[in-house]
């Protein structure tokens, strides 16, 4: 097997991760969120009812960019909605407006230097291990026989 196709696969499994892992979702500051901003809203059961017929049933969170929100609703574009079972489907920017009164939490996406700073660091230490341990950095092991042998009659 060559190395380019053990190395492709785990480059795509852990590119997800490690964005994932750059970002946290903390509570929503202001009633008011700026335009443009990547938010999560958890539904209630009376939202799960009302967003049915445009989401389908069982939604319980709705993850997207905000194109705009009232005292009354939230205007975003969704990016992928997870159902009751924790199923994850993605979707394509479709526009959708949810009651205020449907969202039991809402969740705004930031960026944490914290998680970042950790991963960047275990990913740094186990490069650094993985390097030393295939000798990529010079110095082979020590040895006592400087070999060459030669058989017994020298």
């Amino acid at each position: 097997m060559k190395a380019r196709q053990v190395v492709r696969p785990f480059c795509v499994a852990l590119v997800p991760a490690v964005l994932a892992a750059c970002y946290t979702y903390t509570p929503l500051p202001t009633l008011a969120p700026t335009p443009q901003a990547s938010v999560a809203l958890t539904l209630s059961d009376q939202g799960r009812v009302g967003a049915g017929p445009t989401m389908g049933a069982g939604v319980a969170r709705v993850e997207g960019a905000l194109i705009g929100s009232t005292d009354s609703d939230f205007t975003l574009r969704v990016a992928a909605i997870t159902d009751l079972r924790g199923r994850q489907t993605r979707w394509s920017g479709e526009t959708v407006t949810l009651q205020r009164a449907w969202v039991g939490n809402a969740y705004e996406r930031r960026f944490s230097r914290s998680r970042t700073y950790v991963l960047v660091g275990a990913l740094a230490a186990g490069f650094v291990s993985f390097a030393v341990t295939r000798h990529w950095f010079g110095g082979g092991p020590l040895t006592d026989n400087p070999g060459g042998g030669g058989g017994s009659q020298q």
